[in-house]
């Protein structure tokens, strides 16, 4: 009887060795016994495992130690978590940050020191993939990947799909805008507005979402956006143009994001059925003088439909944070910020050059009135996300980075920021992990290929000393970027002092 037992043992142990995972590898890299953090649906049962990349792709993830051979890298990622790189699906990666054109003409080297470093500062926080939603143009692109080390990027497009004389079209001279922004749409209201050079016909939504699908875009930028502040009364859309819209976004495979911040927009948008909306509901309109701690039932029913319909939620709330910041005597001395920016351009911002924006935003207002309005604004931006986030709503990921010429919204610093604020809005660690990866690629129709730990997808991975379903400051303790495949330590990607 025993040596029947031996018998059926052994031949069970010989049966699991057999079937045991087997790979040989040429470029690879194997990261043991380490706490694997993914997700294909929202969920998390983190588990201590075994991850394995050959060149830019995993090929293995699962709590069995795969049988190795051939050439690899390996990393005891004991007491560590991996997740996947975080995507930033809301980023502008023309120009300098705090700087107008004639600035960066005074100051090349300041310039180039941020571009040089910007793509490394991503990843230094983390952020293995970007979604431009501004204008990008093909030679920026081009220098950008040429970088050594950066991040993926996506766009959309030359420029986004605005109407005539709208947001954002209304900041350039009449005279460049409308070539500046070549996918502009045309509208009846605008006609006698628009240069006879252009035909309506190239500026349909048919032929613009044409241009922007031909220039390898993923995404139609559009805006509902009628003013604040000074600037008031701008052109919106018609109902008919954003329908248009998303009809043809998808019936080119493209997804249809719209710039959008208030009550009155967010309406619009969520009864057209839009897929993302690339801001949160900041601007309360009529309810903007309410409690910081009561949400108005109108507020309610647009949140609820954006809920129903599962329409991408964008807080941004860092937008709101990175004007005030400028008005903030600490801000510039933050250890982050000397991580990620260049010193040199530290330091001009702290100069009286520098704070052009601040006086032309801030003009007549004391710093205790600036306060006054921009935690009350972000009070009820807050509130908002809680409530779609209790209710289970579609979070993604975006930091707006920079929403306007602040020097408050540096690259990958601004995004750590934004993770921190929708903690501290009372969105859940886990919701918030899966809002910068699975929802995000998922969202972009990009989850086939990253947003994941799993067999196939791009070896796009972070390591973290701390567990970021547990500590918020986990993004803070990354030790290792993974980005296709190539391993780079978190320090050689800070500023060189």
């Amino acid at each position: 009887m025993k040596k029947l037992l031996t018998i059926l043992l052994t031949t069970v142990l010989c049966s699991c060795q057999e079937k045991k995972e087997q790979l040989n590898l040429t470029e690879g890299v194997h990261i043991s016994n380490v706490t694997i953090i993914s997700t294909e649906d929202g969920s998390y049962s983190p588990y201590i495992g075994h991850l394995v990349v050959e060149k830019d792709k995993i090929v293995y993830v699962g709590k069995d130690e795969p049988n190795l051979s051939g050439t690899f890298e390996q990393i005891d990622g004991t007491g560590k978590f991996v997740t996947p790189g975080l995507i930033d699906s809301h980023v502008h990666l023309p120009g300098v940050q705090g700087m107008l054109p004639h600035h960066i003409e005074k100051y090349p080297e300041l310039a180039a020191e941020f571009k040089s470093q910007m793509p490394r500062s991503y990843l230094y926080f983390g952020f293995t993939t970007l979604i431009d939603l501004g204008g990008i143009s093909k030679e920026l692109i081009t220098s950008f990947n040429g970088q050594e080390a950066k991040p993926d990027l996506y766009h959309v497009g030359h420029s986004g799909a605005a109407v005539a004389n709208g947001y954002p079209m209304n900041f350039t001279p009449e005279e460049y805008r409308f070539d500046a922004v070549p996918n502009f749409l045309y509208m009846e209201s605008q006609a006698e507005h628009i240069p006879d050079k252009y035909d309506p016909a190239d500026h349909t939504p048919k032929a613009v979402v044409n241009r922007i699908k031909n220039s390898g875009a993923i995404a139609v930028k559009s805006y509902y956006e009628s003013g604040f502040g000074r600037m008031m009364g701008l052109p919106v859309p018609t109902k008919g143009i954003m329908e248009d819209l998303l009809t043809e976004a998808h019936s080119n495979g493209l997804v249809l994001t719209v710039h959008a911040n208030s009550l009155e927009a967010h309406s619009f948008l969520v009864d057209i059925g839009v897929d993302i909306i690339a801001h949160g509901i900041w601007n309360w309109g009529k309810y903007k003088d309410v409690p910081r701690d009561s949400l108005p039932l109108e507020i309610k029913r647009t949140l609820d439909l954006q809920i129903q319909k599962q329409i991408g939620y964008t807080p941004t709330l860092t937008v709101i944070e990175g004007e005030e910041a400028l008005v903030d005597t600490e801000f510039l001395d933050q250890p982050g910020l000397k991580k990620a920016v260049p010193k040199g351009l530290l330091e001009w911002y702290k100069t009286e050059e520098a704070q052009w924006f601040a006086k032309e935003i801030f003009d007549g207002l004391s710093v205790e009135q600036v306060h006054m309005v921009y935690d009350n604004v972000q009070a009820h931006a807050m509130l908002a996300l809680k409530y779609l986030s209790d209710n289970d709503g579609l979070i993604l990921f975006g930091s707006d980075t920079p929403s306007a010429p602040t020097y408050g919204n540096q690259p990958g610093h601004n995004g750590n920021w934004e993770l921190k604020l929708m903690k501290e809005a009372g969105v859940p660690l886990p919701k918030i992990l899966a809002s910068a990866t699975f929802n995000n690629a998922k969202a972009f129709h990009l989850d086939a290929s990253i947003g994941s730990l799993a067999i196939g997808k791009k070896a796009n991975i972070i390591m973290m000393t701390k567990n970021p379903l547990r500590d918020i400051e986990a993004y803070d303790a990354i030790e290792k970027v993974i980005i296709g495949g190539k391993i780079i330590k978190r320090e050689n990607l800070q500023v060189n002092e």
